[in-house]
């Protein structure tokens, strides 16, 4: 025998709260996962996975507002030149710019740092 089902009623959307968003993404994105099967286990379609890991790229991409920044004098003893030099430390990295580096070229370096 056959069953069939009848909603009565306006269907409204479901709601998907932030963390449960969050975690599905997170799933998603593990080597070797398949976005298909997440999507069915969590009875949503792929796409709105897709939609949710694009907002959520877009989101940590932004700039959430300005990095700590301390200014201090060369240590005692240290050896330059006569150019200046900026030096930046991000993460255990330390970089050195002399004063005709590109801007380009810093851009490259702090994003890979960023990675």
């Amino acid at each position: 025998m056959t069953q069939i089902t009848i909603l009565s009623g306006v269907e409204r959307r479901r709601h998907w709260s932030d963390e449960r968003k969050l975690a599905l993404v997170e799933a998603a994105i593990v080597p070797g996962a398949s976005v298909a099967a997440i999507a069915r286990d969590a009875d949503v379609s792929p796409s709105s996975i897709y939609r949710w890991r694009r907002t959520l790229c877009r989101k940590l991409a932004q700039p959430s507002g300005f990095a700590a920044v301390t200014v201090r004098a060369d240590p005692a003893g240290a050896n330059h030149d006569a150019s200046d030099v900026l030096v930046i430390e991000i993460r255990g990295a330390t970089i050195r710019a002399a004063g005709g580096v590109s801007a380009s070229l810093l851009v490259a370096a702090l994003r890979e740092l960023k990675a």
